[in-house]
């Protein structure tokens, strides 16, 4: 049978030793810890039933007390009354830490609790056998420190920074206690872990100016999470995530054919869209190029190249849609046909320009536009053209 991974709170060996430990103090009542605590000696008592006999011995029945030994019988009786109930919900809630314990424990380590030994006895005899020494929690702390720092992102995680951020809590938390340096340079750690994603270089380079100018006492690690957390949620908000359940598709598209300085649409549309044999750009086309003159290799090496090279004229380099590059809406930020955007076109399309060599590149074609634009409204030239 396939083990099954740790839980929360589960006592797995030394690292988990000091949370398991506060999460069973966190089970019971406070005021009745003391009972179970292994490092006291209390005891909770069942308490002793109050009868007449107790008042005046011999006696069976309230008839036979006098009216002072009446009043004396009916307050030790609310007394006792008071302290069953206490002892019943001690009782009650021994039963839930006994389940509790053995749910967050191994197989191996339930040889050591029996059940006619007390809780306090069961805890004692764990922390006996798992408990490590404050040498041993800093090694374990420096390790845990070296695996989480050990990733560098320059991008969003795929499920966002939730899953860092929950680890990266939980170590700050057990660095403050056992490695102190470690802790007061948790804003050097964050800004190497987090500083080139462009959503959150802003976080850091802030967390940088705060070091610099003596303001770091303004932040800590619950503030640098929280800011973590919002950039991620205003990106997931910017690039269409999912809203309600349900998709949310951006269309970069006009309600009608747009003009612009008066030029007409049939202008519009040669500008936006210039054909790829008038262009000036230089653009990779390698794939396309004639297949007429046989290089080198088989016949069926050279089909299964052609036919590689057709499909990839076919997938627009910008957003993988299966349209030509310089038609492509996303790209030329102009959509006269009113194509329907895929919301997967527009996650590519967003995710790749957060790469500044893309973003150039798309800009230069949306600047060459322009520039084409300007020349056809131009007098000279369009009375040159006639």
């Amino acid at each position: 049978m396939a083990s099954q991974p740790p839980t929360e709170g589960s006592l797995d060996g030394p690292e988990t030793y000091h949370a398991w430990y506060a999460m069973i103090n966190a089970t019971i009542p406070r005021d009745l810890w003391k009972y179970v605590d292994p490092d006291t000696e209390n005891e909770f008592e069942e308490p002793e039933d109050i009868t007449f006999d107790s008042i005046r011995p011999g006696a069976t029945t309230l008839r036979e007390l006098t009216a002072a030994e009446k009043t004396q019988y009916a307050s030790l009786r609310n007394v006792y009354k008071n302290n069953l109930t206490q002892y019943q919900r001690y009782l009650t809630e021994e039963a839930k830490l006994r389940t509790k314990i053995l749910s967050s424990i191994a197989e191996a380590k339930r040889s050591m609790l029996r059940a006619e030994t007390s809780v306090r006895t069961w805890i004692s005899n764990l922390q006996t056998a798992t408990k490590p020494t404050d040498a041993q929690m800093k090694t374990i702390v420096r390790a845990r420190h070296r695996i989480l720092l050990g990733t560098k992102y320059i991008e969003w995680p795929t499920g966002g920074p939730e899953k860092w951020t929950t680890e990266w809590q939980k170590l700050m938390t057990d660095c403050e206690r056992w490695c102190p340096a470690i802790y007061e340079d948790w804003a050097g750690d964050f800004n190497l872990v987090w500083g080139e994603v462009p959503e959150a270089r802003r976080i850091c380079d802030r967390l940088v100016e705060a070091l610099t100018d003596g303001g770091i006492e303004e932040w800590d690690t619950f503030r640098a999470t929280r800011e973590l957390r919002q950039a991620w949620d205003q990106k997931s908000i910017r690039s269409g995530m999912k809203v309600g359940g349900k998709g949310r598709v951006t269309r970069a598209a006009f309600a009608a054919q747009p003009r612009f300085d008066g030029s007409n649409s049939e202008e519009q549309q040669e500008i936006i869209n210039p054909e790829p044999s008038t262009t000036t750009l230089t653009v990779d086309r390698t794939r396309t190029r004639s297949t007429s003159r046989k290089r080198s290799g088989t016949d069926s090496t050279q089909q299964e190249g052609f036919q590689r090279g057709q499909k990839k004229t076919r997938t627009c380099w910008g957003c993988a849609g299966p349209h030509i590059d310089f038609k492509c809406p996303l790209i030329t930020n102009y959509n006269p046909t009113k194509m329907r955007i895929p919301n997967d076109w527009q996650e590519t399309f967003d995710r790749k320009m957060s790469d500044r060599a893309f973003e150039r590149k798309v800009n230069v074609i949306r600047d060459a536009n322009k520039i084409r634009k300007e020349l056809a409204m131009d007098p000279e030239i369009r009375t040159g053209k006639e």
